[in-house]
């Protein structure tokens, strides 16, 4: 599992999200032990934050903002969290859901502004670019916030408990 996480991360680190990715296959792992697999998968997240957060500071050729409406900042490109996003990505399902609950957190909770912010009316996600005006600036707020092991652990068994609880409902 743990290897099958660092392939995914290589894939997200080298490649713009398709329309298909392309299905891998599952290696045996008799003996794999699960220390470690949770923050492969942290790790794995912030590598598809930072991918899609280069590519969202992207600039066209006539230096307008290329995947965000330059007048609102909306995202016009699906992110690693989107519905329909996950699996351009190389994601899971639930991972994405995951990581959209650790963003949505983050958003209501932080004293910082929030790199992405989430619009209830529109149902849809923005650029802070008013706090991050530079790929530059956002990078370092990535880096500084990068998501840990325990804020994984907890949104990531939220999601399990519910999970399980609509199984057995």
């Amino acid at each position: 599992m743990i290897s099958e996480l660092i392939d995914r991360k290589v894939l997200i680190r080298g490649s713009s999200p398709t329309a298909h990715v392309r299905q891998r296959l599952q290696q045996a792992a008799t003996d794999l032990n699960r220390a470690g697999l949770l923050q492969a998968q942290c790790e794995l997240m912030n590598e598809a934050l930072c991918r899609f957060t280069t590519m969202v500071y992207q600039r066209d050729t006539d230096g307008t903002w290329a995947n965000i409406d330059a007048r609102t900042g909306r995202l016009l490109v699906c992110a690693p969290w989107g519905n329909s996003g996950w699996k351009r990505w190389g994601l899971r399902q639930w991972e994405a859901v995951v990581l959209r609950a650790v963003l949505m957190s983050r958003f209501k909770e932080s004293t910082r502004p929030p790199l992405f912010d989430y619009s209830d009316h529109t149902k849809s996600w923005y650029l802070n670019a008013n706090s991050y005006p530079t790929l530059d600036v956002a990078q370092t707020y990535l880096e500084r916030s990068t998501i840990a092991l325990g804020e994984w652990r907890q949104y990531g068994d939220a999601y399990h408990q519910k999970a399980i609880e609509r199984k057995q409902n």
